[in-house]
């Protein structure tokens, strides 16, 4: 396995970790929460997300959200089933945030081990030719 498939397979499944399927309570969550868990997403558009809802009182339907400056068609497309008027997620969890974190750390000690002990066996090698 290369060092590139490696690292490759690390970041997917830190990626997957962070899970982007959970659904989402549009009248309630906070920036973070809609920036966290929804793909496509960045902190100027959950902040757009709260201001319009803030002008509204609320959403009506999910795809009201496409009224939102930044939201479209195509965003909306991939985040409209993570979406929901009254169920889903309000904030994010530090607790999960932390996860996370300590989870990628995980995974960063497990590429540099991986290369170091790749190094060791070429050098190894390179002294049984010689």
């Amino acid at each position: 396995m290369s060092i590139k498939s490696l690292i490759l397979a690390v970041v997917l499944s830190v990626i997957s970790l962070s899970s982007f399927a959970e659904v989402v309570n549009i009248n309630k969550a906070n920036a973070a929460t809609f920036k966290h868990y929804l793909k496509g997403i960045g902190a100027k558009k959950a902040e757009s997300i709260v201001k319009y809802r803030t002008e509204h009182k609320r959403f009506k339907t999910v795809a009201e959200i496409k009224e939102v400056r930044g939201i479209g068609d195509k965003i909306f497309k991939k985040i409209k089933e993570n979406l929901s008027l009254a169920e889903g997620v309000v904030s994010v969890s530090k607790t999960k945030t932390k996860t996370v974190k300590k989870k990628v750390k995980k995974a960063d000690e497990v590429v540099e081990d991986k290369i170091e002990n790749r190094d060791t066996d070429r050098s190894d090698s390179v002294h049984d030719i010689f």
